[in-house]
């Protein structure tokens, strides 16, 4: 797999430019919702995310791997993903399980998680493949364990004013859950450099965090 020693300002620049606009199509669609815009915040980022990719593939088609996308998925990842995965649903049954007493699964789920595999993508994409490859290169986060428990602090930070709390509390409900996930999910891509299970187990988590905890509070 070839590695690019110096950090990729191109990737990082795109990936600003999207935030930006996501924030922007964001802020239009929260304020101005007479505008029926759908899912657009969540659509056009990722078709950016998919040109962009094709464009810098074309040219230096070894960033594929650098990025995690054509890496073949071994059979420690698998496992690793499933297990990571597992222990996550798992939480977040007992936790909807405790806040409700019951607990239930919907088809419902199934096409709003393949739905939301638009938004996880470049989510994925952009803090995975950009941010933790360029980190990486660093030498402050060099290591097994430096620049996860990094992004696991940056994770739980940037959901600390997120509405649902634990009952009865003050505590935000996802700066405990982001912490671990955040962490395992770097951890994961740095280890075994494949994208595409993190943007799968994204979406599966995004709609049972929502049907089993954040609706239950």
């Amino acid at each position: 797999m070839a590695c690019i020693e110096k950090i990729d300002w191109m990737d990082i620049r795109v990936g600003f430019l999207t935030g930006c606009l996501f924030a922007v199509i964001k802020g239009i669609k929260l304020m101005m919702p007479e505008l029926h815009m759908g899912n657009l915040d969540a659509i056009i980022p990722f078709l950016l995310c998919v040109q962009y990719t094709i464009y810098r593939a074309r040219e230096e088609p070894e960033k594929l791997d650098e990025w995690g996308i054509t890496t073949p998925i071994t059979f420690l990842a698998l496992v690793a993903i499933m297990v990571i995965s597992t222990v996550a649903i798992g939480c977040l049954a007992a936790t909807g399980f405790f806040l409700s007493g019951t607990l239930s699964f919907e088809f419902k789920y199934v096409t709003n998680m393949i739905e939301y595999i638009i938004s996880a993508f470049p989510q994925q994409f952009f803090l995975c493949s950009v941010l933790l490859v360029s980190l990486a290169k660093l030498p402050l986060f060099r290591g097994n364990w430096r620049l996860p428990l990094a992004v696991g602090l940056l994770f739980a930070a940037a959901h600390f004013w997120t509405p649902f709390h634990l009952p009865g509390t003050k505590i935000p409900l996802q700066l405990i859950g982001t912490f671990p996930m955040g962490f395992m999910a770097a951890w994961y891509f740095l280890k075994y450099r494949t994208l595409l299970p993190l943007v799968l187990v994204h979406a599966i988590l995004y709609v049972l965090l929502h049907n089993w905890v954040e609706i239950r509070l």
